[in-house]
């Protein structure tokens, strides 16, 4: 239960190529990252931190960022040092991708340089390319006689900066983005130095003191940031949300509904007490929040909002009566709601999953352990991408319906 959020993912890369696995794209590569030391395909080894040293030849695979039609260019970042325009006149540096040579540019004077050369369409039809790059000329290392090409700092296929991206594309860039913060989180923080960071961050109460449009929201910053990606990447019709108070995150998802344009969504809010009056004053809560006053699970409540939401794109967050058996019979309620492709985000799972609070329980992570067991794993699985933050007070509960896919959610 402590480690639900620290599963390792068991996609390989193959070393020097290979067939390019979900989750396993590498559009920019720092040389001395060791989580992408299997993209160093020959002629790099180690000088200090930051960087390696290359010989006359060498090269990494890379893949092809989307949308894959879009003008690419392979840019490399490195650094001609006096050790070596100290023994030579000059380097020339020549970029080739899949065998073929794309470009050269010659330098004279020792400091860091970019070569950019742009990657021909026709190249791009393969999602993975082997970045090839020779030097005319090489220094030798005093003593060792080690052979002394240039410093290299990082490679990456990148688009021109005026490109603009289609959601698909910018979604699949984001969640790439979140899946390499999770591999540089697990090979650098073992799991019980990343619970050791939450339960602290637990323990500082930021989240007793966040406000949002002057909106007391109980919400750790980090997991709605979160949380606004995924608005973003589903396009909810529906937000139905357990757990009001005083209203601050119903007023959150409105703003982030505003913000994307989904002028048509709504934010659907339970909580058995109605504490909302400065929220509900807000022209964004008038115009996309229904607030129900009732237990989240009675039956009439549920009855309402499962008639509200049927066939539409739905969210679903659980944030109310923390205990075991409440969140147990919320998650057996409201998860056929969540449209295919869409989340049940069951929060402050931290509560008995890091724990931070050692004398509750079982709570929350308890509650998704036990709907998963009996049947729930079949339509959901634990996105842990959404924890490369690591600072989440929900490890192990953003749960991904199965059977839909980034920004192509199926409502039922």
């Amino acid at each position: 239960m402590l480690l639900a959020g620290c599963r390792r993912e068991e996609a390989g890369v193959a070393r020097g190529g290979g067939a390019a696995g979900e989750g396993d794209r590498v559009y920019e590569l720092f040389f001395s990252d060791k989580v992408h030391q299997d993209r160093l395909v020959r002629g790099l080894y180690p000088g200090t931190e930051g960087w390696l040293w290359t010989g006359r030849q060498f090269a990494v695979t890379l893949d092809v960022p989307p949308p894959l039609d879009a003008e690419t260019f392979l840019r490399l970042d490195f650094a001609v040092p006096v050790e070596v325009i100290g023994q030579v006149p000059s380097v020339t540096v020549t970029a080739k991708v899949n065998g073929k040579a794309l470009g050269r540019k010659t330098y004279d004077r020792e400091g860091r340089y970019s070569l950019v050369v742009r990657v021909p369409r026709e190249l791009l039809k393969s999602p993975r390319l082997l970045a090839e790059f020779e030097l005319d000329r090489t220094a030798k290392e005093a003593g060792s006689g080690r052979e002394l090409g240039v410093i290299a700092v990082w490679a990456a296929m990148t688009h021109p900066e005026s490109t603009v991206l289609t959601a698909e594309a910018a979604t699949e860039r984001a969640q790439q983005g979140y899946r390499e913060l999770l591999k540089q989180r697990r090979l650098q923080l073992p799991p019980e130095k990343q619970n050791e960071l939450m339960k602290l961050f637990h323990d500082l109460a930021v989240w007793r003191h966040t406000w949002f449009q002057n909106v007391q929201i109980e919400k750790n910053p980090l997991d709605l940031w979160m949380m606004q990606q995924i608005v973003h990447e589903v396009k909810p019709d529906f937000i139905v949300e357990t757990g009001t108070y005083r209203g601050g995150s119903a007023l959150y998802w409105a703003y982030t509904l505003n913000g994307l344009g989904l002028e048509n969504s709504r934010v659907i809010t339970v909580d058995v007490q109605d504490l909302t009056a400065t929220a509900a004053a807000h022209p964004l809560w008038q115009r996309y929040v229904t607030f129900l006053k009732g237990s989240s699970t009675d039956a009439a409540i549920t009855g309402r909002i499962a008639g509200l939401v049927r066939g539409r794109r739905t969210l679903v967050t659980l944030d109310s009566d923390h205990t075991m058996g409440h969140v147990l019979k919320e998650l057996r309620a409201y998860s056929g709601m969540v449209s295919r492709g869409s989340y049940l985000v069951v929060e402050d799972t931290h509560m008995d999953g890091v724990p931070t609070a050692p004398g509750f329980g079982p709570g929350p992570m308890a509650a998704v352990l036990e709907f998963l067991k009996e049947g729930g794993a079949k339509e959901f699985e634990q996105d842990f991408s959404r924890e490369a933050m690591v600072m989440t007070f929900n490890p192990g509960g953003w749960l991904r319906r199965r059977g839909g896919t980034a920004g192509r959610v199926t409502p039922d």
